[in-house]
């Protein structure tokens, strides 16, 4: 090692140091003794690859990772990964809110889409609803930050979730883990391996996941909140040769309680009640008693994944069809007084088909070529009773969409000297959307609204539309190793996010249609294994300019009529650095941190708003206003430890992480901002050596920090918002064999 190298190695190392122990997922990685930090494999850019070789921005989470830390879901990482924000909406808990660098989406509805897209085992799934997934027998979670236009296709402004969940393996064995907490929590999880013949092997999964809720009702005292999902998924993997095949069924059946949101009013707004708005953090909301108490989903999914090695290249084929059904009774003014109810009624599918070549041309190029094609359709029936705006009022609502995507995409790699490797990405999309939109009102004479009212004469909307987009995606980039352990690396991307149409209106012109949103992002980093590979360094800075922004307005009127418009808000940038560290000083000991800055605000943004005072829209300005989910810090520090205790191995993990405040509403109003959150979370656990069995126990919030995850503004009504998890602990026992 050179003097100038050691230097380097030296300066990293202090910087370790000063940040001291760390600790997010990302990074908790095995150490062992004369290898120091391991390597991590990701697909994270549709190839096998190790992570420090990948030139762009990606955090890899590993199944032990995921077991140490007592991380069942991926709602769990919630506050842990540096500049990711991972949510649920208040009056939809299936719904994943994800925000990266600043870039998410503020409502549930399937037309709103997505700027963070969710691929499980390279499948996409198309909407928020049903993403917050089970993460038992999973192989890894890769979060990638920045537009992933170009191997991803659209939707991917904010960044992927890419999770790949383990493979049949061909050889009888069996895992799994109990774990049982409070709040009666109860999960059972097995795997099951088998072979079938010398070509065929299965594999079936089984993941049941229940609780009691965390929440009391003011009226009678039980807890709300259940929670109640089993999941089923069979795998059935052939080889032979240089072909193979993996056909994945999945089932997954949910009966949860309804929603738990709760909402904050004080004297003059129109959902304060004395005794039941004014405390949110005592865990008790209202519930009525005239209508069911549930959340029901039902999800199907089946996957066939081929690879052919062919004299051609490495050609995969990715065939997917999924479809969950919903059905969801939702008590929104959280007290017991009947004020503003809601059930949606969900029908989407899905079918996506993606073929791909990895053609190697020499020993210095690399050339990513393919197709894919995703339709979508979802009919959503969405019904109000609006009561607390005049007793008997209803709103029942429509949304019908259909929605195709055609692209076709390369990128190449090619390496001008063994130390210097360019990349450039093209990809072409055709998207088209039809939609069908309605809005209505019901009146029932007894003045208490029911879901089956009849429709006042003259109310009904219907509104329609049918549009087609043209979009190019693309990508050139540089890396650079001045030495082995070390990458420089940068590039430059623009990537999109579909157009489409409203499906909230409360007039006809709410429909749209809005327009794509466009993002250039500059990226450039570095990442390092330092100090004998005892430490790792990743680095990355960016910039994000946005044009045409989209953004949800949802606007509620003093008739209770309910928009959830989307506007091209103009013009946005974020800009801001991750760092990210993990150190191996000693034999057991992984210690892991993580450092991230986020600048994110509006440029331009001009649009109307509601007027609580007249009832009329009005002009105004958000320019510099903070985009919504965008924590100007964010930080985490921990470690892994294992020792040899007795006749097994102790394995302690801790870890603690920092969230600045955050406006979680693009209007910034003071009643929508989140305030600072700490957490801690901590795990223990002992196992023989050699054994194939591991009893553990864990606390997550350890310090049961009160936090808000969402709050939002319902002008002179009240503030909906949605509260972090109390604190939860539990025992654990796996077993292996």
């Amino acid at each position: 090692m050179t003097p100038h190298h050691r230097k380097l190695s030296s300066s990293c190392l202090s910087l370790a140091m000063a940040l001291g122990i760390a600790g997010h997922p990302d990074s908790a990685v095995a150490q062992e003794q004369d290898q120091g930090i391991s390597d991590i494999v990701v697909t994270a850019q549709k190839q096998s690859e190790n992570l420090q070789d990948v030139p762009i921005s990606v955090s890899a989470i590993t199944a032990e990772t995921l077991q140490d830390q007592q991380v069942t879901n991926i709602a769990d990482l919630s506050n842990s990964l540096p500049n990711v924000q991972i949510n649920s909406f208040s009056n939809s808990p299936d719904s994943a809110v994800f925000t990266i660098r600043g870039i998410g989406v503020n409502d549930a509805d399937p037309y709103v889409g997505t700027t963070v897209s969710v691929v499980v085992d390279g499948v996409v799934v198309g909407v928020n609803t049903a993403a917050l997934l089970s993460l038992f027998d999973i192989e890894r979670v890769e979060v990638l930050r920045g537009p992933q236009g170009t191997l991803f296709g659209a939707n991917t402004t904010g960044g992927v979730i890419n999770v790949v969940t383990k493979q049949p393996t061909g050889t009888l064995g069996v895992e799994g883990e109990i774990i049982y907490g409070n709040y009666n929590h109860l999960e059972a999880n097995a795997a099951v391996n088998f072979p079938i013949t010398d070509n065929l092997a299965g594999k079936v999964s089984i993941l049941h996941n229940s609780m009691d809720g965390f929440f009391r009702n003011y009226g009678d005292g039980r807890r709300i909140g259940e929670r109640n999902v089993t999941s089923l998924r069979g795998y059935l993997k052939y080889e032979q040769g240089d072909y193979d095949a993996t056909l994945i069924g999945e089932y997954v059946r949910s009966r949860n309680g309804s929603q738990t949101g709760v909402i904050i009013a004080g004297p003059g707004e129109l959902f304060y009640t004395p005794g039941e708005t004014e405390d949110p953090f005592s865990f008790r909301r209202g519930l009525s008693n005239d209508q069911p108490d549930y959340n029901n989903r039902d999800t199907y999914s089946i996957t066939l994944t081929q690879n052919l090695d062919s004299p051609v290249g490495e050609i995969t084929s990715i065939t997917n069809y999924r479809e969950y059904d919903s059905d969801l009774y939702s008590d929104d003014d959280a007290t017991t007084r009947i004020l503003l109810q809601t059930r949606r009624q969900t029908d989407h599918r899905q079918f996506s088909q993606e073929l791909r070549d990895l053609i190697r041309i020499g020993d210095s190029t690399r050339l990513i070529v393919g197709a894919f094609y995703f339709e979508q359709s979802y009919f959503l029936d969405q019904d109000g009773k609006l009561d607390g705006f005049l007793p008997g009022l209803g709103q029942p609502q429509t949304q019908d969409q259909e929605n195709q995507s055609i692209s076709g995409f390369a990128q190449l790699y090619h390496d001008l000297t063994p130390e210097l490797r360019v990349q450039a990405g093209l990809r072409y999309s055709h998207e088209r959307t039809e939609a069908v939109s309605t809005t209505a009102n019901t009146i029932n004479p007894s003045g208490q609204a029911t879901f089956d009212d009849p429709l006042i004469p003259g109310s009904l909307i219907v509104a329609s539309g049918k549009k087609s987009w043209n979009r190019i995606g693309y990508k050139v980039g540089i890396d650079y190793r001045p030495i082995d352990e070390l990458m420089l690396y940068g590039y430059y991307a623009r990537g999109f996010k579909s157009g489409g149409f409203t499906g909230r209106i409360a007039i006809a012109e709410d429909i749209g249609p809005f327009n794509p949103e466009e993002v250039d992002t500059f990226e450039a980093g570095l990442k390092a294994d330092l100090l004998d590979r005892r430490l790792r360094v990743n680095l990355a800075a960016f910039l994000n300019k946005y044009r045409d922004m989209q953004v949800v307005q949802n606007i509620t009127y003093p008739s209770g009529a309910n928009s959830a418009s989307i506007a091209n808000a103009g013009r946005a940038e974020t800009k801001g650095f991750e760092l990210e560290l993990t150190a191996a000083p000693a034999q057991g000991l992984t210690l892991t941190g993580s450092l991230a800055y986020l600048d994110a605000r509006y440029e331009e943004y001009d649009t109307r708003v509601l007027d609580p005072g007249t009832g009329n829209l009005v002009p105004v300005s958000y320019a510099g206003n903070r985009l919504m989910n965008s924590p100007e810090w964010s930080a985490s520090l921990g470690f892994n430890w294992t020792q040899p205790v007795g006749s097994g191995t102790l394995t302690a993990t801790g870890q603690y992480s920092y969230t600045s405040s955050k406006y979680t509403s693009y209007t910034n109003l003071p009643v929508e901002l989140v305030g600072a959150v700490n957490l801690v979370n901590v795990s223990l656990s002992w196992g023989p050596t050699d054994g194939n069995w591991e009893l553990g126990a864990y606390a997550r919030n350890l310090f049961d920090e009160q936090y808000f995850n969402q709050k939002l503004s319902l002008a002179g009504i009240g503030t909906l918002a949605s509260l972090g998890n109390p604190r939860e602990y539990g025992a654990v026992f796996r077993f292996n064999f």
